[in-house]
């Protein structure tokens, strides 16, 4: 709408002259309002709309993270305890309601992860032995409707068991955070 359009229209208003007179000043001018948010509406809208949405995308990726980690529980043994024992708790494992899967890891495993984790290569070779011997588990998941607490009490009353931990609490025993 042109200029000459809009004074014919308002002028066509039916209102006193006075409020004629300072609506036309008002919209004819270029003075700018002197208040930031009518000023910035526009941007704070956008500012606040994009927060948003980064809060809300970010909130289901960390809780999605923080569940994975406390359905994956390690079945650590006691010192001494031998295969059959070792079998038999990873059947009972299978057997459990609420578990998903089972998967038996080998102590040369548990070492490899370990050092190629945490030691440079050469540190690693200079090993003649495995240092984490001992450190045979079983990893399961855990079913996302099952109660992680119940299981894991489940798990550390089988025979031959010494502990068990969920991902979060290995991660706050690491000899080197990341």
């Amino acid at each position: 709408m042109n200029e000459t359009n809009f004074v014919t229209a308002i002028n066509g208003l039916t209102m006193p002259e006075t409020m004629k007179a300072e609506l036309l000043n008002g919209c004819q001018t270029k003075q700018r309002t002197k208040n930031f948010f009518f000023r910035y509406s526009k941007l704070i809208a956008v500012a606040a709309t994009a927060a948003v949405l980064i809060l809300t995308a970010s909130i289901p990726s960390y809780a999605a993270y923080d569940l994975y980690q406390t359905k994956n529980v390690n079945v650590f043994f006691e010192k001494g305890v031998s295969q059959e024992e070792i079998d038999a708790v990873g059947d009972a494992l299978r057997a459990m309601d609420g578990v998903s899967s089972v998967e038996f890891i080998t102590a040369d495993e548990a070492w490899n992860t370990f050092s190629a984790e945490y030691l440079p290569e050469d540190l690693a070779a200079s090993f003649t032995e495995n240092p984490l011997a001992d450190s045979f588990n079983y990893h399961v998941t855990i079913s996302l409707t099952a109660d992680t607490e119940e299981i894991r009490e489940r798990i550390e009353h089988l025979h031959g068991v010494r502990h068990t931990s969920d991902l979060y609490e290995l991660k706050k025993t690491d000899p080197q955070p990341k």
